[in-house]
């Protein structure tokens, strides 16, 4: 395979990743906006920003953090990278690239989104139709990994396009669960009952809310939540799941030389894999997320090194 069309398939996916993920995360914020107590509420509108990087250019282009504001810049706004209107622009465009690796209804499934995210730009979303906007960018990535497994070769294109999932999720989750610990640790000394929906934020946030439930019952504490989204084999967005995939990926990719990025990914997932709550918490799960962090983006970049020309 070429290592554009190995970029781009990558790439494709991560977008399509992100976009479900953003969605999620202002989703929750702007429910949590609302039930915060009033001085805490531009911190809680503030997550998806913190997670995706963007809180100095926010204030590039907007006065002041508010729901509206947040909805056009994360969602529509087209003078950025991040907003979801140009996440699925780019994941398009991808697809475009290697529109002869994919099969007829994944291409349909992020061309139409495409189209529909352009009309919805047009129209515009406002607080009260937001959230049916966020369902909507959930089921277009639903609908796009739904059309890959069911209609895709199992070859190095499918094998590209899950990794770019899984990297982007891993880093998602990681983000996500660092900036909420955080937040649910100052709420704990200042605001005790917030606590709980601090975790609970973190949960829906990652699509987890009913796995806690059925792994733990309905008891919030920070290192059950933690050891769910790290440790545990059976959660979709959890750390193990994502390194687990990405291990096996990269030894069903016909890679030559390319042996780094093997080693990387199967050093971080046998940590995960042999690890406990008892080593997380004694290390502190802030650092510990840190860590992951920059590992996953070192495996990231090589991965893109060693199989697509980049030479980050």
């Amino acid at each position: 395979m070429l290592s554009s069309a190995a970029s781009s398939l990558f790439w494709m996916a991560r977008y399509l990743e992100r976009a479900e993920s953003q969605a999620r995360l202002l989703d929750v914020s702007l429910t949590m906006a609302l039930i915060d107590v009033p001085e805490d509420r531009i911190e809680q509108l503030s997550v998806p920003l913190l997670v995706s990087g963007t809180r100095e250019i926010f204030f590039d282009y907007y006065t002041e953090i508010t729901p509206q504001n947040l909805i056009n810049f994360l969602l529509l706004d087209s003078r950025h990278p991040t907003s979801v209107f140009n996440i699925i622009q780019n994941a398009r465009d991808n697809a475009l690239h290697v529109r002869g690796n994919l099969s007829s209804d994944v291409w349909e499934s992020i061309n139409q989104a495409w189209l529909e995210m352009r009309e919805l730009q047009h129209r515009g979303v406002t607080e009260s139709n937001a959230s049916s906007v966020f369902d909507w960018v959930r089921e277009r990535s639903h609908l796009f990994r739904g059309a890959a497994y069911g209609t895709l070769l199992r070859n190095d294109a499918f094998h590209f396009l899950r990794l770019g999932t899984f990297i982007e999720r891993a880093e998602t989750t990681a983000r996500v669960l660092d900036i909420r610990h955080v937040m649910a640790m100052k709420a704990e000394q200042e605001h005790a009952t917030q606590v709980f929906f601090e975790w609970t934020a973190v949960l829906h946030s990652l699509a987890a809310f009913e796995a806690y439930q059925n792994t733990y019952g309905h008891n919030l504490d920070a290192m059950s939540v933690a050891e769910l989204l790290i440790l545990e084999p059976a959660v979709p967005r959890s750390l193990h799941v994502c390194l687990g995939e990405i291990a096996s990926l990269l030894e069903q990719v016909e890679s030559g030389e390319a042996q780094e990025s093997r080693r990387l990914a199967s050093s971080l997932y046998a940590n995960i894999r042999f690890g406990n709550r008892d080593y997380i918490a004694e290390r502190g799960l802030h650092i510990y997320l840190v860590d992951f962090l920059e590992r996953i983006q070192h495996i990231a970049g090589q991965i893109q090194k060693d199989y697509m020309g980049w030479q980050g």
